[in-house]
């Protein structure tokens, strides 16, 4: 009796990949380690780049490659997840990222760098594309918005990570062990992954862009590619400036990144959780998107270092407002068409057009201004969005 018990009973595994909280805690996992190996690079590039001949505008270019990789893939990522399922995407995303992050730790040329990085960004587009779909497939809708929020809580945190335990690493360790380290840490997520019986539906094809959600499909692009942009110029330049204007060490640089992040780690599941109960997209979109373009304008007014760090925390709040009602939205456009894969190889490709943008537009920009007035353009630019997409989302009518 006990035996036959025994056998119908499911297994540990088994449980796991029924949990819907397991599987946050997994995707959870996944991302975190995708942004703590790709937080590593800020800290450290001030310092080593000079030793390979790298300028800020090449420096640029390292960091926009992630992004461009992540605009090229997403979308066949999120495809290919929809028909092979999750857990194959993420498993050899971990691989990749693992590959990647050892070639940093070799790397002794700008060849060897760009390679990396356009590994790194291949293997983003298949975890967040996957993992993402595999958090929608496995959310009730009323919570989604939550639950995105704590999954953009741990990208967060490891923003916040990745610079100190690069800067941590590269000044007590060396370049090698900084990279070697992470990198077999991700390789033993990507077994843990591996481990786990996710259970996948095969999805047929849908199409990419559903023709009577284009303007809110638009709006959702508009933002994404706004914050994600605002990422991309923050993260290879703000070093920059701060080493420059107040000659910060690594690990300083590292404390100032570690400030966005926490801020932004507590203010999403907040968010999640104001939208999922009152909706506001309108404010929390529009609005954020406003206060963050006065949040940098501060920064680049402040005098001392904490008085930045203060701005910067406020970065982090308004951005995350801005960013986390998209996600269920994303999510609620495409269900229709049972493709969550495709929902957010769109979402994906949204944060990477703005990602990408922002440190290439930089990089062509550094030749004839200096960095405060990039800032200042950034700055601008987030203003006359925040007002735009209030604008759009009052007519839309969203909850």
């Amino acid at each position: 009796m006990n035996s036959g018990n025994a056998e119908r009973s499911p297994g540990f595994r088994e449980r796991i990949a029924a949990s819907p909280d397991a599987i946050l805690v997994l995707v959870v996992l996944v991302v975190f380690m995708d942004m703590i190996i790709y937080g590593l690079l800020i800290p450290v590039f001030p310092e080593y780049a000079p030793r390979l001949g790298l300028d800020e505008s090449i420096l640029g270019i390292i960091f926009g490659l992630y992004a461009a990789m992540l605009l090229l893939f997403s979308i066949p990522m999120g495809l290919l997840s929809d028909r092979v399922g999750r857990r194959p995407l993420i498993v050899i995303g971990m691989i990749l990222l693992a590959l990647a992050t050892a070639l940093f730790g070799f790397a002794t040329t700008v060849t060897h760098l760009f390679a990396a990085r356009l590994i790194q960004g291949i293997s983003a587009a298949a975890t967040w594309s996957a993992g993402l779909a595999l958090l929608a497939d496995t959310t009730d809708p009323s919570r989604l918005g939550e639950r995105m929020g704590i999954a953009l809580s741990a990208i967060a945190l490891g923003t916040v990570l990745g610079p100190v335990v690069g800067g941590l690493l590269f000044e007590y360790l060396g370049y090698v062990a900084t990279f070697l380290i992470p990198a077999a840490v991700v390789a033993a997520v990507g077994m843990l992954v591996l481990a786990i019986p996710v259970p996948f539906c095969r999805r047929e094809r849908a199409g990419m862009i559903p023709r009577r959600h284009l303007l809110p499909l638009a709006a959702c692009a508009v933002a994404a590619i706004a914050v994600s942009g605002t990422y991309g110029v923050l993260d290879p330049y703000l070093p920059v400036y701060l080493h420059i204007i107040f000659s910060a060490s690594p690990a300083t640089i590292g404390l100032v990144f570690a400030v966005l992040a926490i801020a932004a780690a507590i203010a999403q599941p907040a968010v999640g959780r104001i939208y999922d109960r009152y909706g506001g997209s309108r404010h929390l979109i529009g609005g954020g998107l406003l206060l963050s373009g006065i949040a940098i304008f501060s920064v680049m007014q402040a005098p001392t270092l904490p008085l930045i760090a203060a701005a910067i925390l406020a970065v982090g709040v308004t951005l995350s407002a801005a960013l986390v009602p998209v996600m269920p939205i994303m999510a609620g456009i495409y269900r229709d068409q049972d493709s969550q894969g495709v929902a957010y190889g769109m979402y994906n490709t949204f944060y990477s057009i703005g990602l990408s943008a922002g440190p290439f537009a930089g990089a062509a920009l550094l030749g004839h201004y200096p960095l405060t007035v990039i800032f200042m353009l950034q700055a601008g630019v987030l203003g006359i969005v925040g007002v735009f997409e209030y604008i759009l989302i009052g007519r839309l009518g969203w909850r």
